[in-house]
């Protein structure tokens, strides 16, 4: 092969490489995108998701978490879904001093059921089951203790909050 065949090879290569990109290119839109036909876009069908009012602490905290996700901020548009959230909450511990039978890193399991119903119908729609885990460092200080778990509790709750936007966020985009 001679040097003068090398850089019209590489032409080629990169070429053929850039084909497909070039082709593809204009197949992808991002989720959040606004259609172009005018019809309400998955932010403001998002956005229109109603969260039922719940009782508990880590409840509380999971619902203030996902509305905000949900809007943005924002002020919410009319509603058109409704969004049922049951919570749970176990405690365990994870790791144990085998000196003298104290918990070190205790673990905390959030577990939310969720259904989304039609607003107008009070068809469900859909209805899921998820649970995130936060462990967390104990020790010995009750008041540290009952601090820690608090947040972990937190944590748990803001993790749970993407999640279940994440999960609503795909299953509108998959049903117009």
């Amino acid at each position: 092969m001679s040097s003068s065949d090398q850089p019209t090879r590489r032409k080629a290569l990169l070429a053929l490489a850039l084909a497909p990109t070039l082709m593809l290119g204009g197949c992808f839109r991002p989720m959040l995108a606004d259609p172009a036909n005018g019809a309400p876009g998955l932010k403001d069908r998002l956005a229109a998701i109603s969260i039922d009012p719940i009782d508990d602490r880590i409840g509380q905290q999971v619902r203030n978490k996902l509305s905000f996700n949900l809007t943005g901020g924002a002020e919410a548009p009319p509603t058109r879904y409704t969004l049922a959230l049951v919570t749970s909450t176990i405690g365990e511990s994870a790791l144990v001093n085998a000196l003298n039978a104290t918990p070190q890193i205790d673990m905390v399991t959030v577990t939310v059921d969720f259904t989304l119903k039609d607003a107008a119908t009070g068809k469900v729609l859909y209805k899921a089951k998820m649970n995130t885990r936060k462990s967390y460092a104990s020790g010995l200080q009750r008041y540290a203790a009952i601090r820690a778990e608090r947040n972990a509790e937190n944590d748990a709750a803001e993790v749970m909050a993407d999640q279940i936007r994440l999960r609503l966020a795909t299953w509108l985009a998959d049903h117009p």
